[in-house]
């Protein structure tokens, strides 16, 4: 299926495959936008790339000037490819001249590819080509699965959680301590939790693939406050109060021979992007102070 020219402002992918791009990732003597566990995401590059996305009309100015969040989104884009490649390595996966050549004989039949500009069409085929190569990486093995959850659940790309919604942070407390003194998680849930049939789903946080949900879902679709308290749990530790819109929770990362059925299904059907997704959750993202902050919480480049 061919992406048009416009997702670049979307999709991630390996930026720095191929020497496709206008100059090379991570060479210490350019100035970067950003950087991924060290490694920079070139400024040059980005510039150049919002120029001609401008140029093709892809970008409409405001008063002469490219907005922030279209330039933020390219550079999200642009993140998600560095760690794309971070990851290829990892595992060992290159992009390879048939991917390469796969994305270019899709792209090119997009209309008014060939106008762009020669920079923007190499960001796109190596985006597209790190997608490419992210599809074959494998599942780690369960044994893997298991350490890396107990030492950063959420680098899996998922997230397993059970929460107790309360009104008050003095009652969030109280449940916090009870817990700690052994209480259990699901009765405290029926007896304590304001949300619908807390006391039937002990506030296990599910979805139809199980007891475990994406990352990107928790990213895109949950409240950022309750997302940021989620991806700084630890396995088996009630976490809390953290306040939402909704109120106050008490967050627990559950148990992996509890969730593990779960985990290993979501790592079965896309196990590369999954990895990727809880890379970036896991590993430092520095952005230039002019464009903003990495936000784990919603994936995205936000406001200092």
């Amino acid at each position: 299926m061919s992406r048009t020219p416009t997702s670049v402002l979307r999709f991630a992918g390996g930026v720095c495959a191929a020497a496709l791009l206008l100059a090379s990732c991570g060479d210490s003597a350019d100035t970067s936008a950003a950087t991924v566990n060290g490694t920079g995401v070139n400024q040059q590059t980005l510039e150049v790339t919002l120029t001609q996305l401008s140029e093709a009309g892809q970008i409409e100015l405001q008063a002469g000037v490219i907005p922030m969040d279209a330039t933020r989104s390219v550079l999200a884009a642009m993140i998600r490819g560095e760690a794309t490649t971070q990851i290829l390595a990892k595992y060992k996966i290159n992009i390879t001249d048939e991917d390469t050549q796969t994305v270019i004989d899709q792209v090119s039949q997009d209309a008014g590819y060939d106008t762009l500009g020669e920079e923007l069409k190499q960001l796109i085929i190596g985006l597209n080509s790190g997608d490419l190569a992210l599809s074959r990486v494998k599942a780690p093995t369960a044994a893997e699965i298991k350490s890396m959850y107990n030492e950063a659940p959420v680098s899996l790309g998922a997230v397993c959680a059970q929460h107790i919604l309360v009104e008050e942070e003095a009652t969030a407390r109280e449940v916090i301590d009870l817990l700690n003194d052994g209480g259990n998680f699901k009765e405290l849930a029926g007896k304590y939790s304001t949300e619908p049939n807390a006391a039937e789903t002990g506030g296990i946080l599910g979805s139809v693939d199980g007891d475990c949900i994406l990352l990107t879902d928790y990213q895109s679709q949950f409240d950022a406050a309750f997302t940021a308290g989620a991806l700084g749990a630890k396995v088996g530790v009630p976490t809390g109060p953290v306040k939402s819109s909704f109120g106050y929770h008490v967050i627990l990362i559950r148990p992996f021979d509890d969730i593990k059925a779960s985990l290993q299904f979501l790592l079965s059907k896309t196990p590369g992007e999954m990895l990727m997704t809880g890379y970036l959750a896991t590993t430092p993202v520095d952005v230039a102070s002019q464009y903003g902050r990495w936000d784990t919480a919603t994936g995205r480049i936000v406001d200092l």
